[in-house]
C-alpha cells in the first residue's frame, strides 16, 4: 500500500476539484492510502483520514504529495501550501490570475502578488501591472483582462512534478517549466453508470449547455445562436448548471448546480450540445467530458483543449463566427443525421479511451511513484 497526501478542495466546496479529489480517492483507494488536507471551508470524506490543512504538521510531508491547483478562490489554501512546501502539482489551468488577483484583492497583500508577476514577466512587470491597474468598465472587460495576461510560472517553478488533463495544457506548461516533467493524465469520469436517455416526449429539439457559467462562456452568442434556429425550429435551451445570467426567455430553462448523477440526466436530455469559449484559462472541461461520455454531439470553439478532442468527435468553429457560426453548425448537425450519429459515436469512443479506468489507474501509481523519487 502507497502512503501519500493530497491536498485538495472538497465537497461541499461548489468546485469541480473538489468533485475530482473525490474521483481519484475512489480510482486508488485500494492501492494508496491517503492522507486528504482540505481548506476550512470543506468537510472530511467519511472512510479517509482528512485533515484541514491549516493543521497539517511536518512529518505529513514524508510522502508524495499531490496538490490539485485550479483557478479558483476554493484552492488558495492549497497554492500557499505548495508555492511553501512544494511537491507534484496537478495542474486543472494553466492560468492562475483569477484566484492569485483574488487573494491580494482580499487580504491586501500584493508584494506576493507582485512576486508572481516579476517571476513571470521580469522586465515587462511594470507594463503587466499598469494595464491591470486600469478601471474596468465591467467584471466582464476585467475578467477578459486577466484571461489575456497569466500568470502561473511560479506555481509551476514550485512544483517538482507537473501533471495537467489536456495536451495543451501539457504544451503550455512545458514552454512556461522548461526542464521539469510535464506529464499528461487522463480523464477521471465519476464512475457511476451511465445515465439513461429519457424517451422523447414530443419533437422539441433540446440545445443543451452543461457546466458553471463564467465570463469566459460566451453566453450571449450561445443564446443568441439558439434563438436564430428558434425562426425555423422547435427548440429550446437547457442549461445544466450553476450560475447563469437569469434571461426572460421562456425558452431557456437553467437547473443551477446539482449532484453528478443529476447532472448527468440532465445532460442526457439533449440532442446537441454547445459550449463557445473564448481566451481561455488552459482548463479541460469536465462538464464537455460528460457530454462526451454521453455520446452528445456538440458544437465548440477552436480554443484551448477543446483543440485536443479529435476532429470527428465535435463539430468545432472559429472562435471569431460568434452567433452566426453557432447558428450555422447547429443547423447542419440538425438537417444531417449521418453527420450526428457518427460525431456521437467517435464522441463516446474519445472518451471511453481516455477516462479507461485501467489506465487512469496505471498513470496515477506512476505519478506517485515519480514523486517519491
Amino acid at each position: 500500500m502507497i502512503k501519500a497526501m493530497l491536498v485538495t478542495p472538497f465537497p461541499p466546496q461548489p468546485t469541480g476539484l473538489a468533485d475530482y479529489a473525490k474521483r481519484i480517492l475512489s480510482l486508488t483507494k485500494d492501492q494508496v492510502e491517503w492522507t486528504v488536507a482540505y481548506p476550512e471551508a470543506a468537510l472530511p470524506l467519511e472512510g479517509y483520514y482528512c485533515v484541514p490543512i491549516s493543521k497539517l504538521r511536518e512529518n505529513n510531508f514524508n510522502v508524495p504529495v499531490i496538490y490539485q491547483v485550479g483557478n479558483s478562490p476554493h484552492c488558495e489554501e492549497v497554492i500557499e501550501t505548495l508555492l511553501a512546501r512544494g511537491g507534484t502539482g496537478l495542474f486543472h489551468e494553466t492560468n492562475m490570475h483569477h484566484v492569485l488577483r483574488n487573494k491580494a484583492n482580499n487580504s491586501g497583500d500584493w508584494k506576493s502578488y507582485n512576486d508572481h508577476v516579476i517571476h513571470d514577466y521580469g522586465d515587462k512587470s511594470d507594463s503587466f501591472l499598469k494595464v491591470m491597474g486600469k478601471k474596468a468598465k465591467s467584471l466582464s472587460e476585467y475578467d477578459n483582462r486577466l484571461r489575456k495576461n497569466p500568470l502561473v510560472g511560479k506555481l509551476a517553478s514550485a512544483s517538482s512534478i507537473i501533471a495537467v488533463l489536456s495536451d495543451t495544457a501539457k504544451w503550455e506548461m512545458e514552454k512556461i517549466a522548461q526542464g521539469k516533467p510535464v506529464i499528461r493524465m487522463g480523464f477521471l469520469p465519476d464512475f457511476h453508470k451511465r445515465a439513461e436517455k429519457p424517451e422523447k416526449k414530443n419533437d422539441t429539439v433540446i440545445i443543451g449547455i452543461a457546466g458553471t457559467f463564467h465570463y469566459g462562456r460566451s453566453w450571449k452568442e450561445m443564446v443568441n445562436a439558439v434563438a436564430m434556429l428558434r425562426r425555423t425550429v422547435d427548440c429550446r435551451l437547457l442549461v445544466a448548471g450553476g450560475g447563469w445570467p437569469e434571461t426572460d426567455f421562456p425558452w431557456i430553462t437553467a437547473t443551477g448546480r446539482l449532484p453528478d448523477r443529476e447532472f448527468r440526466e440532465q445532460i442526457e436530455q439533449f440532442d446537441i450540445a454547445i459550449d463557445l469559449r473564448h481566451h481561455t484559462c488552459g482548463e479541460t472541461s469536465a462538464s464537455m467530458m460528460d457530454i462526451l461520455r454521453s455520446g452528445i454531439p456538440a458544437v465548440v470553439s477552436a480554443e484551448g483543449s477543446f483543440r485536443d478532442i479529435p476532429a470527428d468527435a465535435v463539430l468545432r468553429i472559429p472562435s471569431e463566427s460568434g452567433a452566426g457560426g453557432a447558428y450555422a453548425a447547429l443547423k447542419y448537425l440538425l438537417n444531417n443525421t449521418e453527420v450526428r450519429s457518427a460525431i456521437s459515436e467517435s464522441a463516446a469512443n474519445y472518451f471511453a479511451d481516455i477516462s479507461d479506468r485501467k489506465k487512469c489507474l496505471a498513470e496515477w501509481l506512476d505519478l506517485l511513484e515519480r514523486s517519491t523519487q
